[in-house]
């Protein structure tokens, strides 16, 4: 379509945007978006560990190594000498992962005695659930102190989410309104002089970053719950920070700097605790690798916040709803526009392949900037847009050729009867006589001023005009075609005839190598196309005497003219009169166009031996100057043309042999040579172009595709 945006490409594309975002806000979309969200946190660089985080984790040899006789956990007294050894190394904070709501001899009191002192250690609780009760933060330390280490699952049990605040429920044996990883945080930032912040709209801010709350329809998320303060949590790398082990603290083999000015996190990483959590780094993972225990968890979380204050790195942002629906509306927008230009199979797939994976990578780029944007339903709507569109012109397409077959029926109808009503009507009876050429001064229909003549052939002529009703006064191609008669049942044939002829002139002006029509109508008992003006030169000034073209400019041309005959052909409808003044190169693009369509130049006929038959009798089958002209009648101009082109010789001078009728040429010493020994070919493609201008329609190719088939396989 020559129209960018047409009507039916827009309406599918709304009504497509429509429905996936509704599907979408149902939540059917949200497995494959977060999906896709894990993958491309996987294929996201490794920013490498935290050097602030330090995890001290409690393996299964610690387990066994330390655990306290009475139980199979860590005794209090195991704990309290292992926070004193990392107090003695100026930690900035530490964040104990264990729980202590129990006592766990020996060195309980103890413990809790150091817990109680210590302003840089944070215990940990669990707020009570659905499905559990809360775990209570050890004894003595009030809520303000501890951090809660609830952490938020998705649908399939995957953490993406940092959950930071959180309200107790009555009842709620922890009280703690702030997560460990924010406890921890904080503790960190107040050395910088950061303190937390509510802005206007309540949400939290430390320093210069303000945390935005993240909704139940944030980026691919659906109906979330979304209580509590959450933020999309933003993994650093899947190995977040240095690890030690517990024995290794307690025999003092860890280096001082490790925890000098750090934050430790304590916590477990022993299977067999079964603390352990699925991440985006697990997903499509068919082993445990990816997965990561609670403890790295909360590291991730801190990771996160420190590096948003401190570091600048952006938090995920997120999609207002009003510009979701916009993208999706720009990518449905894209698949019609892209149907509705490139029909070929193989082009449709290679364009709409590159404009997924053009919306891909972008959406990657713009995950990699901490944007988290749909875009499944972007491409969901890239490809029902197109196949939509594609379906409707398909069915149009249908509609149009069953309906422009019957009118070149009704052409043919229309030329029989106009050519009895010569017959009949006698030489001289109603001849009209040739008018003049239109003044300047004469606005045809009130708006074509004409400027100059073109050409002209019998009862024909062509005018450069301008449109005077446009901006600019474009100019245009007009076509006054004179009636051989003026009678009145003579005059009805043939306005009857011409009006079906611009309705198969207006379809075939789709193609963008057509002359588009402008307009047709009536004047004075004289009819007038009015056409797109091509601005180039005909191919008469290109092929010319004596200059011979190379087989791969014959084939270049030949394959451009013929993907416009399948066009043409795919309508029923036969050119009738290829040759190379019929053919223009445009000026913009060096594109051929083909022009000058049309049965309707049977309204000039005024021989008294007047037949069906239309064209130049040089480049005409036998078929058609019987007046019968097949679709493949074109293929034996455009082969007639091809010779022409490669023998430097005009097609007056090709002859038939008696013997083989092939197409052979008189040279200057009157001797009959095969047209082929003129030229330097491949014998294949001499093949191709003797089976073209076979003289038998039945052995002549039947269709361009076919022919554009067997130039490829040279």
């Amino acid at each position: 379509m020559k129209n960018f945006f047409t009507l039916s490409t827009v309406f599918s594309s709304v009504i497509v945007t429509g429905l996936l975002f509704a599907v979408q806000r149902l939540g059917v979309l949200e497995p494959l978006e977060i999906r896709l969200f894990d993958q491309m946190m996987q294929m996201r660089a490794d920013s490498g560990p935290d050097f602030r985080l330090l995890i001290v984790a409690v393996t299964e040899d610690d387990i066994k190594k330390w655990k306290s006789p009475t139980s199979d956990r860590l005794s209090g007294q195991v704990l309290d000498n292992l926070l004193g050894k990392l107090e003695q190394y100026q930690p900035r904070a530490i964040g104990l992962d264990i729980y202590r709501d129990l006592p766990i001899e020996p060195g309980h009191n103890q413990l809790l005695k150091r817990l109680q002192q210590s302003d840089i250690i944070i215990p940990i609780c669990k707020h009570r659930d659905n499905n559990e009760p809360g775990v209570s933060p050890p004894e003595g330390i009030e809520p303000s102190r501890a951090g809660f280490i609830d952490v938020v699952e998705d649908s399939d049990g995957t953490i993406r989410r940092n959950l930071l605040l959180l309200s107790s429920a009555a009842n709620d044996d922890c009280a703690a309104e702030y997560s460990l990883s924010l406890q921890l945080a904080l503790k960190y930032l107040q050395f910088e002089r950061i303190q937390p912040q509510r802005t206007s709209k309540q949400e939290l801010q430390l320093g210069e970053t303000i945390f935005k709350r993240l909704e139940s329809h944030s980026g691919g998320y659906q109906n979330i719950d979304a209580r509590g303060y959450q933020i999309l949590l933003n993994y650093r790398s899947s190995l977040v920070a240095e690890k030690v082990s517990l024995t290794d603290v307690l025999k003092d083999k860890v280096n001082r700097d490790l925890v000098k000015n750090r934050i430790i996190l304590i916590g477990t990483t022993a299977p067999s605790l079964k603390d352990i959590f699925n991440t985006p780094y697990s997903t499509g993972k068919s082993d445990t690798s990816g997965r990561i225990a609670g403890v790295e968890i909360h590291a991730q979380s801190v990771s996160q916040i420190l590096s948003a204050v401190l570091d600048k790195q952006p938090l995920f942002w997120f999609l207002p709803e009003w510009s979701e629906v916009i993208w999706v509306l720009v990518w449905s927008l894209a698949g019609g526009i892209i149907a509705s230009r490139i029909q070929h199979p193989l082009y449709l797939a290679i364009v709409g392949g590159t404009g997924l994976a053009v919306l891909f990578a972008g959406n990657f780029f713009i995950f990699t900037q901490a944007g988290w944007i749909p875009v499944v339903s972007p491409a969901l709507g890239l490809v029902l847009a197109a196949g939509s569109v594609l379906g409707y012109t398909l069915y149009q397409s249908k509609q149009e050729k069953e309906k422009i077959v019957q009118q070149v029926q009704q052409q043919e109808e229309a030329i029989i009867q106009l050519q009895a009503f010569i017959s009949q009507s006698g030489n001289s009876s109603g001849l009209t006589t040739p008018s003049q050429i239109p003044s300047e001064t004469h606005l045809l229909k009130r708006r074509y001023r004409i400027i100059e003549s073109l050409g002209h052939g019998g009862f024909s002529y062509t005018y450069l005009a301008q449109d005077t009703q446009r901006p600019s006064h474009p100019v245009c191609v007009v076509k006054q075609l004179q009636p051989a008669h003026q009678e009145e049942d003579f005059l009805r044939v043939a306005r009857r005839l011409f009006n079906t002829e611009a309705e198969i002139l207006e379809v075939l002006g789709q193609h963008d190598q057509i002359p588009q029509l402008l307009a047709y109508f009536e004047e004075k008992k004289e009819f007038y196309l009015v056409q797109e003006f091509i601005k180039g030169h005909s191919l008469e000034k290109e092929i010319t005497p004596n200059k011979k073209f190379a087989e791969a400019d014959v084939v270049s041309l030949l394959k451009e003219v013929l993907l416009i005959l399948v066009f043409v052909h795919g309508y029923n409808v036969i050119h009738r009169d290829i040759k190379p003044s019929n053919l223009i190169r445009r000026e913009s693009d060096g594109r051929i166009i083909l022009i000058d369509f049309g049965a309707v130049k049977q309204i000039q006929a005024h021989q008294s031996n007047y037949t069906i038959a239309i064209g130049t009798p040089s480049y005409m089958p036998l078929e058609q100057t019987n007046g019968q002209p097949r679709l493949n009648s074109d293929i034996y101009a455009l082969g007639i043309l091809a010779i022409q082109a490669l023998t430097g010789r005009h097609p007056k001078m090709f002859q038939r042999d008696s013997n083989t009728l092939r197409v052979v040429i008189s040279p200057q010493d009157g001797t009959l040579q095969n047209w082929y020994n003129l030229t330097e070919i491949s014998d294949k493609f001499a093949a191709v172009l003797n089976r073209m201008v076979n003289q038998n329609c039945n052995l002549r190719y039947q269709s361009a595709t076919e022919v554009l088939n067997s130039l490829e396989s040279l």
